[in-house]
């Protein structure tokens, strides 16, 4: 798939993210997954903010994992990403 965002997209002088609260707060990972899945899923949607292009994330388990707060626990990270945290992204042909 060709990346959904051009490359020169940079977020990161942008500090504040808005958040739809009422559609998070009823969204199935909220609702459904666990907490772990939860908390990773939001610390990658603040990470993806500030990555370039912005809305990206590397595809990179190590990285992803020290992104979303389990340093080098890659073990965790990897059953926390099958149970659903990088829900809604989609692998793209630039990584």
């Amino acid at each position: 798939m060709d990346p959904l965002v051009p490359p020169e997209v940079d977020l990161r002088n942008f500090h504040y993210m808005p958040l739809d609260v009422v559609r998070l707060r009823d969204s199935d990972i909220a609702g459904v997954e666990d907490g772990e899945v939860f908390r990773a899923a939001v610390l990658a949607w603040c990470a993806a903010w500030h990555q370039v292009p912005a809305a990206s994330l590397p595809d990179d388990d190590a990285v992803l994992a020290r992104l979303t707060g389990y340093g080098r626990d890659l073990a965790t990270w990897k059953r926390v990403r099958e149970a659903g945290a990088l829900r809604g992204f989609v692998r793209c042909s630039d990584g």
